[in-house]
């Protein structure tokens, strides 16, 4: 375990000190197991914060075998919130009357 704390990232969901938590718990562990013991650390999302509780407290009878496994059920609760902008994609052409910036008009 380290005293310094780097943010981690992934798929949308910025852990925070939850990473460090979930990496060093004695697994198998159950999902109220894991509420009870980091319910209230918070997941940031694009457009917000959940709580472990929040996201996990709606699954019962769940065991995770490892963290890997917590990780994921982590990210099955969070679907969609975790995207941002829905629908978004920089490879599509530009509206009509939009200019990206990278397709600037120079004249």
């Amino acid at each position: 375990m380290s005293n310094s704390y780097s943010p981690t990232r992934e798929l949308g969901i910025e852990f925070g000190e939850l990473e460090e938590k979930l990496a060093d718990h004695g697994y198998p562990a159950t999902n109220e197991e894991l509420v009870e013991t980091y319910g209230e650390y918070p997941l940031e999302l694009p457009d917000g914060s959940e709580s472990l509780e929040e996201l996990l407290g709606m699954t019962s009878n769940e065991t995770y075998n490892s963290p890997a496994e917590a990780r994921q059920a982590i990210f099955n609760m969070v679907d969609s919130r975790a995207i941002g902008r829905k629908f978004y994609s920089d490879r599509t052409p530009p509206a009509l009357g939009e200019t990206r910036e990278d397709e600037q008009i120079s004249f």
